[in-house]
Formats: structure tokens, sequence, C-alpha cells
């Protein structure tokens, strides 16, 4: 904030929230200034708050929110308040203003913290990526012809559950067959063949920190042309993952397997970034794409996920979630690769 000559900042983004304060309600936002920070919620967490941020100061809402914003903005002196123009949205602001405040638009400050992960966070990471790894293991018995997408979405939700998270990642994906040319595809009641590919999508929670990997899976013996295509995918992955380290352009990381696919023939059938950040947001910073200005930096935690997706035949994508060390990078994921 003394970098950007932020006085006051206003904090709504509910993950931020979490971040700065440990407040894990769903309605809450924070001013921080001078001295402790002040935490604005309402009656339903008046309890829990005083629980979960014992270092913020907590600012129950008599009247409404803004009107309490407005208070907690005084009490630190402040008539400007600093606000991530990417969350807080124009009807918030209008009412903000409403209240006499003057407000600021910047760049996101406590996303540019999130980016880099310290070791409480990494261990929830971990704690996650177990949890998954353990459910996909299970999960792959019932994976069989006949099996319909739905009833292996159901029982890998359950699965996940049972391990101890509180929900999953995300919607789980499960596509099966042409389905899988759909890189985002919703579970539908196709039922599983023989020689079918599916992608399994999939991701598990631990203290408010997710996780996201998939993996594709031949429902019997593979033909030469899965075989092939899953080889690529692989490769490509392997290409990107190898060069992270710090200092490296996440344009560059995204070339590698961009460029891998592309030469075999296949460019047009990978449209999707090549990953995205994970930690109290599924999809979070940095952004791994070819359009992306972001620096990989130690402490960074990221998914590499190239894919292929063929309409009319299926698809196949490997995705793993990736840490940034000191002198270049460690995979997190420990499931096989190997269709």
């Amino acid at each position: 904030m003394e970098e950007r000559n932020i006085g006051t900042l206003l904090v709504t983004q509910r993950e931020n929230v979490r971040y700065l304060t440990g407040f894990t309600g769903s309605s809450g936002s924070v001013v921080v200034g001078s001295g402790r920070p002040i935490l604005v919620t309402d009656f339903r967490y008046q309890i829990q708050a005083a629980a979960e941020a014992p270092e913020a100061r907590i600012l129950i809402q008599k009247k409404d929110h803004y009107s309490a914003v407005k208070k907690a903005a005084e009490r630190l002196g402040a008539a400007t308040l600093w606000f991530d123009d990417a969350s807080l949205t124009v009807d918030r602001a209008k009412e903000l203003r409403k209240q006499g405040l003057r407000l600021k638009g910047v760049k996101d400050p406590v996303a540019e913290i999130r980016l880099r992960k310290d070791t409480i966070e990494l261990a929830k990471i971990r704690t996650a990526i177990f949890r998954a790894e353990n459910s996909f293991r299970a999960l792959k018995r019932h994976v069989r012809p006949g099996a319909t997408e739905r009833e292996l979405g159901f029982k890998l939700e359950m699965l996940i559950r049972e391990q101890g998270s509180r929900r999953t990642a995300f919607d789980s994906i499960v596509a099966s067959g042409t389905n899988g040319a759909m890189p985002h595809a919703s579970i539908t009641d196709r039922r599983l063949r023989e020689g079918d590919l599916v992608t399994i999508d999939f991701g598990a929670e631990a203290d408010g920190y997710y996780c996201d990997i998939t993996r594709t899976v031949c429902v019997g013996r593979p033909t030469a042309r899965q075989r092939v295509l899953h080889d690529l995918v692989l490769r490509a992955q392997e290409r990107a993952i190898n060069a992270v380290r710090p200092g490296v352009r996440c344009a560059e990381i995204d070339r590698h397997a961009r460029t891998t696919i592309a030469q075999a023939g296949h460019g047009k059938h990978f449209g999707h970034a090549t990953g995205h950040g994970v930690g109290l947001m599924v999809h979070e910073g940095p952004s791994v794409s070819s359009l992306s200005k972001g620096i990989v930096d130690e402490g960074m935690v990221f998914t590499v996920e190239p894919g292929v997706y063929i309409a009319g035949w299926g698809g196949i994508r490997i995705e793993d979630m990736v840490l940034v060390t000191a002198d270049g990078h460690q995979v997190l994921t420990n499931l096989p690769r190997k269709l």
C-alpha cells in the first residue's frame, strides 16, 4: 500500500477477506489502514468473526453494510477508499459514494500477495491433493462399461467428502466418448462403452484451499490412435513443466505445450490456456497462457494442463499442479500419467 500510495484499502472479495483476516463468512469487507484492520460484517457472523479474526477489529453493521463501511473509514480517518476495481461491483460502488466516500480503483494488491504461497498454504494444498488422489484411485474400479457419467461423478463427490473435504473444488467433469471433445463438458447420463476415453477433471478442498487434477483413462484396451494422442499431450505437458522456474514468462511455458501439439498437426484442437493458479480459488493467478504478461516466481502454484479435443472423436487432457521452487519446480501431484 505504501509503495502504491494507497492510504486506506477496502477489500470486498471473499477470498481476500479470508486471506487477510481468517474470516470465512459469506458477508464481510475489510478496511485496511493504519493500525488494526476493521472487519465489517453483520449480526449472523458476530460470534464467528470474533473467533476467526482475532487480529481485526470487528464492526457489526447496524443499518446496512455501506453505512458500516463508512463508519469504519471514519474510525481510520479516511475520506477516500481505494478498492479492487475487478471485484467491487458498479452497484456497490454507487451505494458507497452515496455515503459520501470517495473511491479510487486499483489493481488488486491482495491478489498479488496471494500469488506466492507460504508453508501453511502449501500444506493445505498438499492435503487437498492427497484427498483428491485417494478418491480418484478408489473411483477407478468403478470405471467400467455400463456405468454412467452421472454415477461416476456422484461417486467421486462422495469419495472426496469421505476423505475429509467439506466440498469438491468444483463440479467434477466426467466426459466419456465424444463428450470428451468438450473441455468443460457437463456430466450426462451417457453410459460408458468398451474403448471409450474418459476425461475426469476433479479437485478436493482442505481448510479453504483447493486442488485441480485431470486424468484421461480408457475403458478397456486403448487403440493405437488413442495412445499416440495421449502420448502427444503427455509430451506437451512434460515440456511445459520442464520450463518452469523463477524468472520465466508464463507465456513461455504455454508456448512449449502449444508448439508441441501444433507441430503434431493438432494446434486447432488445443484452444484453452495451458494453466492457472490454484489456492483459495480454483482459478486464480497466475494465468499460464499465450496472452499472459506474468513472470513465474518462487512460491507460485499453478496447473499445467494441455489437451487435444476432436469433435466427433473425443478428447484427452492431463493436468497436474506445479510448485515453483527457488531453483526450478516441484510437481505436487502424484497420480500416474500413463494411459
